[in-house]
């Protein structure tokens, strides 16, 4: 009986509170959702690297305006069209960076190996991206968590010990510091200058890390926060030696890309642990001092695009591939996916795990799935310094 009762009670309660949810979403006024909507639109097209997280209470002929935003523009753009309305305008709405939740910390470096960055304050979270050991960002408030923008604009939280909050000054001589670069996918640092001592933290490709000095087969080096430990000099070298042999070709992006095959596929990850599609032209790149949008339908959009020809001739290795559904006349095209193409109509990308696919029927590795969702190619090697595309010695980040 106590079942049949908890079922009824179940479906009464349901459509109550759908009903009260839908009672509450009436009480904002339609000039008011109108203006909301059309700011958004102008100045926050991509959720991914501007907040415009907005609420309202409206009372009457009075409307609070509540939430946070990172565009100053369009927080102005916003206060002025409401003046407009017959409503009376209260100002709730924070600017960030929220200097005051930070302590007057607005920047930071992050401290672990890979922190992993999610939508919303809670492990339980989606992933949305990974930011690297020794890597800038800007903090914009901390509720338990911080909320961080990364060098490739990205947005979103990340727990707290995946952060070294610093100030203004800390930041510069962070970035002004010598520095130890990983150049070996996986490896340890240690508390002494010995493999066989205690190891301090795991280090991935990417990661970088003060350097303190040199003591035989290894380097000394310091953490953000302070931690200090020995690295092995065959899994790393100095960043300014790692800048000037670094090369910015197809043939050894190519190759550094085949030194990830078979590692498996990760949502949002951008790391030798695991990787995305959009993820793993990232890190590849990233490994080369290239410097790119975080997702395929960011990435999509810089650098020349490229209509692919039917026989791919005016596709060059090093150029990226772009998949998913084809435009329509009422829609745009819609990027899901992107690869490496490597040529001979092979291509390299990580899709359950890093591996080569070909859009050639007689190959062994024929992947017609992705033959028919392709989309265009763009060609980003010749495009450095072209906006969406730039190093650590451009990128306001890093200086």
């Amino acid at each position: 009986m106590k079942k049949y009762i908890s079922l009824l009670l179940l479906l009464i309660a349901v459509p109550a509170c759908v009903s009260a949810a839908d009672k509450n979403e009436k009480k904002l006024p339609k000039e008011v959702q109108e203006v909301s909507d059309s700011v958004r639109r102008q100045f926050i097209p991509d959720k991914r690297v501007a907040v415009f997280d907005i609420s309202y209470t409206v009372s009457g002929k009075h409307l609070i305006v509540k939430g946070v935003t990172t565009s100053p523009e369009a927080k102005s753009a916003l206060f002025s069209e409401l003046k407009k309305t017959k409503y009376q305008i209260t100002d709730s709405l924070l600017s960030l960076p929220d200097s005051v939740s930070l302590d007057g910390k607005i920047f930071g470096i992050v401290n672990l190996s890979v922190s992993n960055l999610r939508v919303e304050p809670d492990f339980s979270s989606e992933m949305t991206t990974q930011a690297l050991l020794g890597m800038p960002v800007k903090l914009l408030q901390r509720d338990g968590w911080y909320r961080i923008q990364t060098p490739d604009n990205y947005i979103a939280w990340v727990h707290r010990v995946g952060i070294h909050p610093v100030t203004k000054a800390e930041y510069d001589a962070w970035n002004r510091a010598d520095k130890i670069v990983v150049t070996s996918h996986y490896g340890f640092t240690y508390q002494k200058p010995d493999a066989t001592s205690q190891s301090v933290s795991d280090v991935v490709a990417g990661n970088r890390l003060k350097w303190e000095g040199t003591e035989g087969d290894y380097y000394k080096i310091s953490y953000p926060d302070g931690r200090q430990a020995y690295i092995a000099k065959s899994i790393s070298m100095p960043e300014k030696e790692w800048k000037a042999s670094v090369k910015q070709d197809a043939e050894s992006i190519i190759r550094t890309a085949y030194t990830l095959m078979g590692v498996p596929y990760l949502w949002a990850g951008t790391s030798s642990k695991g990787i995305d599609c959009s993820g793993f032209v990232r890190t590849v790149l990233f490994m080369h001092n290239i410097i790119i949008p975080r997702d395929a339908s960011q990435q999509a959009y810089v650098g020349q695009h490229i209509d692919i020809a039917p026989d791919f001739s005016n596709m060059q290795p090093g150029d990226l591939i772009f998949f998913g559904r084809k435009a329509t006349a009422e829609k745009k095209e819609r990027v899901v996916h992107v690869c490496i193409y490597i040529g001979n109509k092979k291509f390299i990308h990580s899709q359950g795990d890093v591996h080569v696919s070909s859009f050639d029927p007689a190959d062994n590795e024929y992947d017609e799935y992705n033959l028919n969702r392709m989309l265009f190619g763009v060609r980003i090697l010749n495009g450095i310094g072209t906006p969406g595309i730039n190093t650590t010695d451009t990128n306001p980040y890093y200086n």
